[in-house]
């Protein structure tokens, strides 16, 4: 029954379609559409601005540089944090015997510290790959 009423519908618009004529674009068409495209305002595109600063990360590396410089170069004995409280004793448990016997191979160190290294180093690559998309 739907086969019936597509076809008859399928007829009665080839029936139309045939009594209309064919239209087709004015002669200066393409020109009026190149002028209004060269006439409409081009949307702003505004950069990728950072929320904190190169100089923002240069002054804290360089603080923390400082830091650990000043903390590794320094002769003074350190002083104990807590004065009436002994930590050792509030934390004492098998965990912390357990990790006070763990001892790494300079080799594991190293392969450690260049696996962070090599993590860090991708970062900036990798942010400047999805920038540039």
């Amino acid at each position: 029954m739907k086969e019936n009423e597509n076809k008859e519908l399928e007829n009665l618009i080839d029936k139309a379609m045939k009594n209309m004529p064919l239209e087709t674009p004015s002669f200066d068409f393409t020109s009026r559409v190149m002028a209004q495209t060269a006439i409409a305002p081009q949307k702003v595109i505004s950069a990728y601005k950072p929320i904190l600063p190169k100089s923002f990360w240069l002054v804290l590396s360089i603080i923390i540089i400082g830091l650990i410089c000043y903390a590794y170069f320094s002769g003074t004995p350190q002083e104990e944090i807590s004065y009436g409280v002994d930590i050792k004793q509030i934390y004492n448990s098998k965990l912390n015997n357990i990790t006070s016997d763990l001892n790494f191979s300079k080799t594991t160190m190293y392969a450690a510290v260049a696996l962070l290294l090599a993590m860090l180093a991708q970062i900036p690559i990798i942010r400047n790959y999805f920038q540039g998309k």
